[in-house]
């Protein structure tokens, strides 16, 4: 078992690390590995017609990237300094194409736990994203943007079978196995149309305590109900897979899911 965890912002950094961390003491302290994807080029010169940056520019623009390399650099450090002895967790800088390099990290991992996505943040971030759920077809993990005291402790489930969900509770089993408790959030048109999933009964099997939570959807607005669900349920990671259709992550800010990354405040265990 191997986490990477992704630092592409500074207001966000602690909080991918906790998650991180939190991850690694429910699944018995594999290795992490914390990638800062640096940017190679000014991303305001991409193309012919935007020209050429000058030489004040260009020396801008390093000090910028140097500058958040550091800042990150010491958060990882001062969160490294807290752990326990027996937690071994490395740190590298590769700078270059940010959606390459973060796929070809997630590409060797089990876990790739990343800060969530929003609607306004710089192009990198978006792509860094992209490259883990995309192109490595990674289990990700979006960490919440404030303090988790748990991870995977009491896991939720968001019903909606499909082939993402089941790669996502595949990369969940660890969590799902060890749970004090597993709720399982389940969306209807109508009240009891949808047959209670066959890994409830497996779990309970296993002696763990398992919740059905049952709503009739009354809105358009899904995400933010399941949302309300997870929170009421007091989750602490909530198993969704992301649905398959093109361009998901231009989705992601505009329909369902856009609201729970959004809004959530818990951790987001997802798949592609």
């Amino acid at each position: 078992m191997r986490i990477l965890a992704i630092l592409d912002r500074i207001e966000t950094a602690t909080y991918t690390l906790e998650t991180a961390g939190e991850l690694a003491i429910r699944l018995g302290h594999p290795p992490i590995r914390v990638l800062h994807p640096e940017l190679q080029d000014n991303p305001d010169y991409q193309t012919p017609d935007e020209g050429m940056p000058s030489p004040e520019e260009e020396k801008r623009f390093a000090q910028k990237v140097s500058a958040k390399a550091d800042a990150l650099r010491d958060i990882f450090q001062k969160w490294k300094a807290g752990l326990t002895d027996q937690q071994a967790v490395e740190w590298i800088e590769i700078a270059g194409d940010v959606r390459k390099t973060v796929a070809r990290e997630a590409m060797n991992a089990d876990m790739t736990v990343l800060s969530r996505p929003r609607s306004s943040d710089p192009e990198e971030v978006t792509q860094a994203f992209s490259g883990a759920l995309y192109d490595a077809g990674a289990t990700v993990i979006v960490a919440p943007l404030q303090p988790h005291e748990t991870v995977g402790r009491h896991p939720v489930i968001a019903w909606h079978p499909s082939s993402a969900l089941e790669r996502a509770m595949a990369a969940a089993q660890p969590f799902l196995e060890r749970a004090s408790r597993v709720s399982i959030i389940i969306g209807e048109d109508r009240e009891n149309e949808v047959a209670e999933p066959p890994f409830a009964q497996e779990l309970r099997r296993k002696g763990v305590v398992v919740v059905i939570d049952r709503f009739v959807i009354t809105s358009s607005d899904v995400g933010e109900e399941i949302r309300q669900h997870a929170l009421k349920a007091d989750g602490d990671l909530l198993v969704m897979g992301a649905y398959s259709r093109p361009h998901f992550i231009e989705w992601l800010f505009g329909g369902p899911t856009q609201d729970i990354l959004s809004h959530a405040t818990l951790p987001i265990l997802t798949h592609h």
